[in-house]
């Protein structure tokens, strides 16, 4: 989670900024329409096309929070939802492995 909030995830814009990644692009926006848009974390989640379906679950959770990353920080059950959207993307599973969409070991949100 720290890594979204900070920009500091395997993201091209990140990528390219430490000099791991040749462009900043967001190689699904390329590859469905040619898009030059820079692959970052608001750009990852809450606006590529490519996770349109994976965004939809997410949306329906969170509602009027669906787009503020502030407000999703600040609650454990809106983290959760944030999670398992980035986990049914699998964007960073060749990178963190499997485990990143698994909410289960967070503990409930207490009150």
């Amino acid at each position: 989670m720290m890594q979204l909030r900070s920009g500091h995830v395997p993201l091209n814009s990140y990528l390219f900024r430490i000099k791991k990644s040749g462009s900043r692009r967001c190689e699904l926006c390329w590859g469905i329409g040619r898009l030059e848009i820079a692959e970052t974390v608001v750009h990852y989640l809450f606006e590529c096309q490519a996770y349109a379906a994976e965004r939809y679950d997410m949306d329906k959770a969170l509602g009027r929070y669906s787009r503020d990353l502030k407000s999703i920080m600040a609650s454990m059950k809106r983290v959760k939802e944030l999670l398992k959207f980035v986990g049914r993307t699998a964007r960073f599973k060749n990178t963190l492995g499997d485990s990143i969409g698994d909410v289960s070991q967070l503990e409930p949100e207490e009150g």
